[in-house]
């Protein structure tokens, strides 16, 4: 009884990419590894690349309209994104989040509806709906979603599988911990807010 309460919880909280064996979640890519790089179309039809955000700390997301414990995980992912993407790191120049979507051929409008319904408001956003198979999947040998790696401002993995509380407790170290810089930064910013609001309300 006990296991296949556990079976059931299981399958609630993940979603199988189509023909995966492994229980691993992400078999391409582990700690230390140099991240491979994704280049792939986005919902406009334009190719962006992984190796574009260099310099910043990056979460490649992998994830679908179809997958409901993706779904579920958005909202967390859009507030950790908005509390971080901001802040002053040591070495990098923010925070930025590369969603590769695992929809499938012919999914296009369920692709941009979830991203539009979900409010995953960075442009970082790529998928392989107009193809049989998805290149990046296949690369970092993506069995399960929804799943991740945090990649640095070099370029290294420094984090797999990362969710909720977890992916917070990545970024936190990562951190400039001098307290005089993240003020300058914060006034940086706001003084960058006020200019943007003054263009967008002349």
């Amino acid at each position: 009884m006990k296991l296949i309460t556990l079976l059931a919880l299981t399958a609630a909280f993940t979603c199988r990419v189509p023909e995966a064996k492994a229980q691993q979640r992400l078999g391409g890519a582990a700690m230390g590894d140099m991240a491979p790089d994704i280049a792939l179309p986005n919902p406009h039809g334009d190719t962006l690349r992984l190796s574009q955000l260099r310099g910043y700390i990056t979460l490649v997301d992998f994830w679908a309209s179809w997958c409901r414990p993706c779904r579920m995980e958005n909202p967390e992912l859009r507030a950790t994104y908005h509390a971080y993407k901001d802040s002053l790191y040591a070495g990098a120049k923010g925070f930025r989040v590369f969603s590769v979507s695992l929809d499938r051929q012919g999914a296009a409008e369920a692709w941009k509806q979830a991203i539009e319904q979900d409010r995953l408001d960075w442009p970082w956003h790529v998928g392989a709906v107009n193809a049989p198979t998805n290149p990046a999947a296949d690369t970092y040998q993506v069995r399960y979603i929804p799943t991740n790696v945090l990649v640095d401002a070099q370029g290294r993995v420094i984090g797999v599988d990362l969710h909720g509380e977890g992916l917070k407790s990545a970024l936190q170290p990562l951190l400039e911990p001098d307290p005089g810089k993240q003020a300058r930064n914060r006034k940086l910013r706001m003084k960058a807010e006020r200019k943007r609001k003054a263009a967008r309300h002349p």
